[in-house]
């Protein structure tokens, strides 16, 4: 007999999940790669071969040097001229809604095995705020993302906040009542939440009253790995170097294009490189400033931010991380510290804060009144992150159980509501 499933979805700027269902069954989360209850939202498309790769097979691939393209943070189009303008695949225009949609259908296909069942309902996670101070653009991105869900197959398709979604994860385990915060740092962006949660609450069909305010902005994972190149890896590729007889500093921009994970695949145009080898006549360093044309020629934007990413992890849990660049001449090795780290974050955290801030305004609601933080997304478990904002409630007690699968758990506990 048919179990009826519905799943969740928590499609992430850096990685993603998807839990499943039934009326008769508790959520659970589904191995989406191997064993691996997330998968990274990575698409690698080989040179003359139809079916793209996904997740670390496919960063397997780029990496290894196999000629094709690597494509990251696809959230991050949702809204933006790109879904419209699309980009080139295999010589042929491409629409990011297949591409999307492509990704989606993967992980629907990896549940739909585990239950043996077709799997039409969904409920989708979306950020507070797709993009910032821009209505509109949010409105359209959540239409683009319904339609990529309905592209991959899926019938029925609700949204739920991710923080929110969060909430409902941790709201299995809470005795009593508690007013809680969601404080949740993806890749793409960062969302907050201010809810009641409890044992006779999670019952109710509608939450309507339990969710106080939602803030957001859109400030991740990504940027603080764009903070982090710029501060401590590109000068080593000549950034802040000079050229010409004025003295000039060097153009910024393709050192910020390499900085980006959603800019990456964009930057390897001739004019970005005519640019570098006109200034490179000219360059006082040329030893340095060589590396940046070499970055380009090999398109190895992404391996590069790879590694600046992995330097952010590892400072998480150290003080300082060497990496040497040893795909460019010289072999440059950086050194990274936590205090660099947390030097170059500093202007996106303080960002962060004031959308906190603008959470409890919202809320009318006191720090200090603040029972319960709940950390989800990886990027909290950066300690300048993670202090900063916890120092903002003094009386809060903190849960950081599941940070990367919560959101996915929650919106299939969400799924109850609906279905």
């Amino acid at each position: 007999m048919a179990q009826d499933f519905f799943c969740g979805i928590d499609f992430g700027t850096s990685n993603s999940s998807i839990a499943v269902a039934s009326i008769t069954q508790k959520p659970q989360m589904i191995a989406v790669e191997d064993e691996h209850i997330t998968i990274p939202s990575a698409i690698f498309y080989e040179n003359n071969k139809s079916q793209p790769v996904f997740g670390r097979l496919a960063l397997q691939k780029h990496m290894s040097g196999e000629e094709g393209r690597l494509m990251r943070s696809l959230k991050r189009v949702l809204g933006t001229d790109l879904m419209q303008n699309g980009t080139i695949l295999h010589g042929k225009s491409v629409k990011f809604e297949n591409i999307l949609a492509q990704y989606i259908k993967f992980m629907k296909e990896k549940a739909e095995n585990f239950v043996h069942e077709n799997i039409e309902k969904v409920v989708m996670g979306r950020p507070v705020h797709f993009r910032d101070n821009d209505k509109k653009g949010d409105i359209e991105a959540e239409k683009q993302l319904k339609d990529v869900a309905e592209k991959a197959g899926f019938k029925e398709i609700y949204f739920q906040y991710e923080p929110i979604a969060a909430a409902y994860a941790h709201e299995e385990n809470i005795k009593g009542e508690k007013l809680a915060c969601v404080i949740d740092i993806g890749g793409g962006t960062s969302d907050f939440s201010i809810i009641k949660l409890g044992e006779k609450l999670k019952s109710k069909k509608n939450r309507y009253d339990d969710i106080l305010a939602d803030s957001g902005i859109r400030i991740g994972g990504n940027d603080f790995d764009k903070d982090l190149s710029i501060k401590s890896f590109m000068p080593e590729l000549g950034m802040h170097t000079t050229y010409g007889k004025k003295n000039l500093f060097v153009p910024t921009s393709q050192y910020f294009d390499m900085s980006e994970w959603s800019k990456i695949n964009m930057a390897y145009t001739y004019q970005n490189k005519k640019i570098i080898n006109e200034v490179l006549t000219e360059a006082h360093n040329p030893e340095k400033y060589t590396r940046l044309l070499e970055l380009y020629e090999q398109e190895a934007g992404h391996k590069l931010l790879w590694l600046v990413e992995n330097a952010k992890i590892k400072l998480s849990n150290q003080p300082q991380v060497m990496t040497i660049l040893d795909f460019l001449g010289g072999k440059p090795q950086i050194q990274s510290t936590d205090l660099v780290l947390s030097e170059a974050v500093k202007n996106d955290l303080s960002k962060v804060k004031n959308s906190v801030q603008e959470c409890l305004c919202q809320a009318q609601i006191k720090a200090e009144k603040i029972d319960l933080i709940i950390l989800t997304g990886g990027s909290t478990e950066i300690p300048i992150v993670k202090n900063e904002l916890c120092q903002v409630f003094p009386n809060a007690e903190i849960s950081a159980k599941d940070k990367l699968t919560s959101v996915g758990l929650g919106l299939a506990y969400d799924g109850y509501h609906y279905f």
